[in-house]
């Protein structure tokens, strides 16, 4: 496997970014009719690795992205069969549901496997760069150096700046997190495309991926997505024994867990994502339609809470670190933290947090009578404290009746 940077010069016309095809080779028939819709060239497609994963066509969707001809990085699933190993190298939690999962199917998807693809697979490189509109790009899967860390939007602030420092670009491209966002960082845009292969938690089953342009010598982007048949990959999954809550998020767009996630992108469960962006005073909208809020709070605002860094950078950043060390196992575990976090957002009143926690209490296995009881706690020692005050009333009345 190469593991240098390979520079692939200047690009020129529209892009296509796209990751985690996931051996989805419905996802990948789609996507490659809109590149050629649009008159994107194979050359201008680029994917940010794990073409291969958790999907039943593995074979098929190696041999359709060889023909189509477009490039791609290695991700951490590329890294793993390139160097025969027997796990996918994903950086799962040992013993979690994801890691369980891995145990299924990547064996499931090297058994499938040709030589032919696993030579093909072993030149991928580990990183590519380019020029377009002035600027260096530089597509990497995880993190450059970390093929299988978690970046999301909400975290990691100095590994993103680490990331640009030690590949000199003003632009990252990345992949493996499976969730579509975009990030200005310093004067520097961190940009994930979303993968194709599995839906982003949203509660839909679309998929994504970034259109890019350079329009008189200023880059900009939009964030699309798209519907495919979704089905036959579903059915294709259930008939090969691969897990089954995978083939389920196919079709709900719901995550079988959240395990991976920060606390902030676990709030976002089931929220349908749009994407207004902002960039070199460009107002760039995507495609996706949404409806106007039908009350005061509108639940698309949750995944909003990122933003709160865009006026005050510094303090959202260690707002945030702070908010996710708190949610770690500790002497009280996530479970307890989870049920704790419920009961005080009912108290606080924040419809926001209730979503949330109420999701994530679900995802963690804690039945509607613990909720119940939680919120029942938290309304106690409300009404309780209210009560006590009283006695501040009775002391002032009795100082000022003397």
């Amino acid at each position: 496997m190469d593991q240098k940077i390979r520079d692939i010069g200047t690009k020129e016309g529209k892009l296509l970014l796209f990751g985690g095809v996931y051996s989805n080779l419905q996802a990948l028939e789609k996507l490659i009719s809109i590149a050629k819709k649009e008159g994107i060239p194979p050359q201008n497609c680029i994917c940010t690795g794990d073409i291969t994963g958790y999907c039943a066509q593995p074979e098929e969707t190696v041999q359709a992205f060889k023909n189509w001809e477009a490039l791609s990085i290695a991700g951490n699933v590329e890294l793993q069969l390139a160097n025969d190993s027997e796990d996918c190298g994903c950086d799962f939690k040992a013993g979690g549901r994801c890691d369980s999962f891995s145990k299924m199917w990547f064996p499931y998807t090297k058994m499938k496997l040709s030589e032919e693809s696993l030579k093909w697979i072993g030149k991928i490189p580990e990183n590519i760069s380019f020029e377009y509109a002035g600027k260096k790009v530089t597509v990497v899967h995880g993190n450059y150096g970390d093929v299988s860390e978690f970046i999301f939007k909400s975290n990691a602030q100095e590994s993103k700046e680490r990331c640009f420092e030690a590949t000199n670009s003003q632009v990252i491209i990345a992949g493996h997190c499976g969730l579509p966002f975009h990030q200005s960082i310093k004067g520097k845009l961190w940009i994930n495309p979303g993968v194709i292969g599995m839906p982003a938690n949203d509660g839909t089953p679309r998929v994504w991926y970034v259109l890019m342009e350079d329009i008189d010598g200023t880059m900009s982007f939009s964030h699309e997505s798209f519907e495919y048949d979704f089905q036959t990959a579903q059915r294709l999954m259930y008939q090969n024994h691969l897990p089954e809550e995978y083939a389920d998020t196919l079709a709900s767009g719901i995550w079988d867990n959240m395990e991976i996630l920060p606390e902030i992108e676990k709030m976002g469960q089931g929220i349908p994502i749009s994407f207004t962006i902002d960039l070199n005073k460009q107002n760039i909208q995507s495609k996706t339609q949404h409806k106007m809020a039908d009350s005061y709070y509108d639940p698309k605002d949750l995944r909003k809470f990122g933003k709160i860094t865009e006026w005050s950078e510094e303090l959202g950043t260690k707002f945030f670190d702070y908010y996710g060390k708190v949610f770690e196992e500790g002497a009280l575990s996530a479970r307890e933290k989870s049920l704790i976090a419920l009961a005080v957002s009912h108290v606080v009143k924040c419809p926001y947090c209730i979503d949330a926690y109420t999701k994530d209490g679900l995802q963690k296995g804690i039945t509607k009578e613990e909720m119940m009881e939680a919120v029942h706690v938290g309304a106690a020692i409300e009404s309780g404290a209210t009560l006590v005050h009283g006695v501040q009333m009775m002391n002032k009345y009795n100082k000022l009746s003397m």
